[in-house]
């Protein structure tokens, strides 16, 4: 079990809240697909309009990455991962009555990194009975599909469960543990466990001021949030890049319409600014200058106009972007 844990555990470590595209699947069942049904697989892509490709791999799993490319399909990944399951699953059926599952579960066919609720897809044994609507019924779920039986990170049995506290996903203790020592988040959700406080220089301030006259793109009928963070110069800490050096100091603007959802983002921001999340200091994206403070990874529209691709608005999932982007940090409301 020890390869397998390592490895997911790395790749949930890298992909941090995106996880929501992550198939991981055993290499058995996407080494048939690939090899006895290109044509099925090749129908999937066209129809969903999402490409597939090998993210990383064990001796016995494929991660499988979903991407689609801009302007995003309505629901996003959802559509694809669904009808991506059910392929793999048809599948698993298939090299089943070939080669029996032995009584570890090896031809698990998948476990999909799901939102809080959902569960694994797996399957051993007969087939679910479809419903009404032809897909299969809650009441024809195998035991590696119920999130009690299996573990999600290393697809075995679950071994001295482990069920965390606020998402109540279940794992086997020592998964979980090794887990939580590489990020303090639910592999399944990403829900944080802990505070995340960064290397933000800690002398900013977050200033807010609000403007009913400036209208932005697509929020015509509000106002706008000017958000102001201000960072005199400074010397670098022990938890920057170069201890010791010099950092020039920097002003950035960002707006959010003046909205329900607006001020809940600006709430998030607050919490994230606190936590010293908002920046660092680093090497800068645009100028390639070094040891300056630079934006990390919580993405602000810095212009009023020009769409995404000038940072501005008009974006109508921005808003939800952003709250994925602070929630996979661990800033969330409760």
């Amino acid at each position: 079990m020890g390869s397998p844990v390592s490895f997911v555990l790395s790749r949930m470590a890298a992909c941090g809240g995106a996880t929501k595209n992550k198939v991981t699947v055993s290499k058995r069942v996407w080494d048939f697909l690939t090899k006895e049904s290109p044509a099925k697989l090749a129908r999937l892509k066209e129809e969903t309009k999402v490409s597939i490709m090998v993210d990383g791999e064990t001796s016995d799993i494929y991660v499988l990455q979903l991407c689609v490319p801009p302007p995003w399909p309505p629901g996003g990944l959802c559509p694809a991962r669904k009808a991506l399951k059910a392929l793999l699953k048809e599948t698993e059926k298939e090299l089943k009555k070939k080669s029996p599952p032995n009584r570890h579960g090896e031809l698990v066919g998948c476990v999909t990194v799901l939102e809080p609720g959902a569960a694994a897809l797996g399957g051993r044994g007969p087939s679910a009975a479809p419903s009404s609507s032809g897909a299969p019924s809650a009441a024809g779920c195998s035991r590696e599909e119920e999130p009690e039986r299996q573990c999600p990170i290393c697809l075995g049995e679950i071994q001295k469960m482990k069920t965390l506290e606020k998402c109540r996903h279940s794992f086997c203790e020592a998964c979980i543990t090794r887990a939580l020592q590489v990020k303090t988040a639910c592999p399944m959700c990403g829900r944080f466990y802990g505070t995340l406080v960064g290397n933000q220089p800690p002398n900013g301030r977050m200033l807010v001021t609000r403007d009913a006259g400036l209208l932005l793109p697509g929020y015509e009928s509000f106002g706008t949030i000017i958000i102001q963070y201000v960072f005199p110069p400074g010397v670098q800490g022990e938890e920057h890049p170069n201890p010791g050096v010099r950092y020039p100091g920097t002003t950035r603007v960002a707006y959010l319409p003046d909205c329900p959802e607006g001020n809940k983002v600006l709430g998030l921001f607050r919490k994230a600014f606190t936590q010293r999340l908002t920046f660092t200091v680093g090497t800068s994206m645009t100028t390639g200058r070094a040891n300056v403070i630079t934006w990390n990874d919580i993405h602000h529209k810095t212009s009023c106009t020009g769409g995404p691709q000038l940072f501005g608005y008009p974006d109508p999932t921005y808003l939800a972007r952003v709250q994925e982007e602070l929630r996979a940090k661990g800033i969330t409301e409760d």
